[in-house]
């Protein structure tokens, strides 16, 4: 069976029979692929580390008929620092459920995959809460189904200063006329719409140069969860438990 190497980070792992596990990977050149590996869960293992979700590593893999199997695999970045904390490790895991659950297999999406990796690389000593946001609103204009904030996306009108309505089935902002006429939206104020803007143009390290206060964390959290849900049809598992953590 042919020998191949990829450089993948650890989407996913679930565990099979008494010692295998399932990897789901996501990788620079192959985008998202499914590997057995044979006796990892073996407290001997020696891959026990370098398969741990959202690590980066280099694997060698041999071609299956079924599944492709991991024949070595060495850790290139493994963040324990993230694993070293729960707010930091859950909000890591939910970047990987994100890309998971939107991404389809086998197919290389590069700018994706360099998203995950360098917000991965950020997070540890960064605000975390900010820059997740950061990542959600780059990960769906990667995919092409980034929140309409430019104008009303019912009349197409201009957004009037002050408070908004965002309209989750049609995936964008409302002017406050069509807000009110609009049950299932929500309100929200017009910086935050700006806010989310500007993410779009900046570099990640610009977040650290910013104040977010209280109330607009808060409607961007609600904003791109609600945007991602109508996408993903469900919520994830690890927002779940973001939202637990948000309420402490």
């Amino acid at each position: 069976m042919k020998l191949y190497k990829v450089d993948a980070i650890v989407l996913r792992s679930v565990n099979m029979r008494e010692a295998d596990q399932i990897l789901t990977l996501f990788s620079l050149e192959r985008g998202k692929i499914r590997v057995v590996a044979h006796g990892v869960c073996k407290p001997t293992s020696k891959k026990r580390g370098a398969v741990q979700p959202f690590s980066y590593t280099r694997f060698l893999l041999r071609q299956g008929r079924e599944l492709d199997s991991v024949s070595q695999c060495e850790g290139l970045e493994l963040f324990w620092e993230l694993r070293q904390q729960l707010k930091n490790l859950i909000y890591a895991i939910y970047l990987t459920e994100m890309v998971d659950a939107l991404t389809m297999s086998g197919e290389a999406q590069k700018e994706i995959f360099w998203l995950l990796l360098n917000t991965l690389r950020l997070m540890a000593g960064s605000d975390t809460e900010l820059l997740t946001r950061y990542f959600e609103v780059k990960l769906v204009n990667y995919l092409g189904y980034q929140p309409f904030l430019e104008e009303c996306v019912v009349c197409r009108g201009p957004l009037n200063n002050g408070r908004v309505g965002f309209y989750p089935a049609a995936g964008g902002v409302l002017c406050a006329a069509c807000a009110r006429k609009e049950p299932h939206s929500f309100w929200c104020y017009r910086g935050t719409v700006a806010l989310l803007k500007l993410f779009l143009r900046w570099p990640p390290a610009k977040l650290r140069q910013i104040k977010v206060n209280p109330e607009l964390r808060k409607e961007m959290r609600l904003i791109m969860q609600k945007h991602l849900e109508y996408h993903l049809e469900h919520q994830p598992k690890s927002a779940r438990f973001l939202e637990l953590m948000y309420k402490i």
